[in-house]
């Protein structure tokens, strides 16, 4: 079940909670799934059983809930020990959807990406994570609402890149400079502050990550249409870059399974 977060401060950086519990996680096309760099932090908060990841070269599994910041390189998660969880997306914003309930800067947060919970948030999470196991889970929506809500800082809000998206959905840099009148080096120090990448870079993925979305969800191998939708330059750029984020080309990624084929899309 998807819930949307119903507190003012909440809902303008959290998009939804997905609520999954085995029958659910038993209907999944594969346990085993991969994630790749974008722009939207994600949690999974573990309610019960265990998860293996493979980041980096380094494998463990765990019960312990975990963030995912921004994810360096392709990620490789096995949902098969996993008995029920809660997954909090963020707005694909980058970090500084995330900075808002966090007392630390982009370049601290993207040193350690993917992290504990508990680790990154305090033991304040770990007592909350353990309350959860122990209330009515139609309750759990409210007690992630207020949860966020107490840990939220309003003075740790951005503006540059929330801006930049209500500008121009592609995140076209001339069309955000029209529009501000800042300079690329202005606008560079804001996007680097609030989400730990430069213009381009955010750019660059989310160009990407809208077009794997695409790429999961239709199964179209007409690479054509995503040169045009997206403006590569043209089919080497397309699958040059699709390689450079997951390792795969765009044929072989349709037979990979991705978490982006089970995700709610609300985009």
């Amino acid at each position: 079940m998807v819930y949307k977060p119903q507190l003012p401060e909440v809902k303008k950086h959290i998009d939804h909670y997905w609520v999954l519990k085995r029958v659910a996680l038993q209907a999944l096309d594969s346990s085993h799934m991969y994630a790749y760099p974008g722009i939207t932090p994600d949690m999974i908060i573990v309610l019960d059983g265990h998860y293996t990841i493979t980041y980096m070269g380094k494998t463990f599994s765990s019960n312990r809930s975990l963030l995912f910041s921004f994810i360096h390189h392709s990620v490789h998660i096995d949902f098969s020990g996993l008995q029920s969880c809660i997954i909090v997306k963020f707005k694909s914003r980058g970090l500084s959807s995330l900075k808002p309930f966090l007392p630390f800067s982009a370049d601290t947060i993207m040193r350690d990406s993917v992290a504990f919970a508990d680790d990154v948030f305090g033991a304040d999470f770990k007592t909350f994570n353990n309350r959860l196991l122990h209330i009515d889970p139609i309750t759990w929506v409210d007690e992630l609402d207020q949860w966020f809500a107490a840990a939220y800082k309003k003075e740790f809000e951005g503006f540059v890149v929330e801006m930049s998206q209500e500008v121009s959905k592609n995140c076209d840099l001339k069309v955000i400079m029209d529009a501000t009148g800042y300079s690329y080096s202005t606008l560079e120090r804001y996007f680097k502050r609030e989400t730990g990448l430069t213009p381009k870079r955010f750019q660059t993925l989310q160009r990407f990550k809208k077009a794997l979305r695409e790429l999961h969800t239709t199964t179209n191998k007409d690479w054509q249409h995503y040169i045009s939708k997206y403006d590569y330059y043209d089919q080497s750029h397309f699958i040059k870059e699709m390689r450079r984020f997951t390792g795969h080309t765009p044929s072989e990624l349709l037979q990979v399974p991705s978490f982006i084929k089970v995700r709610p899309d609300y985009s």
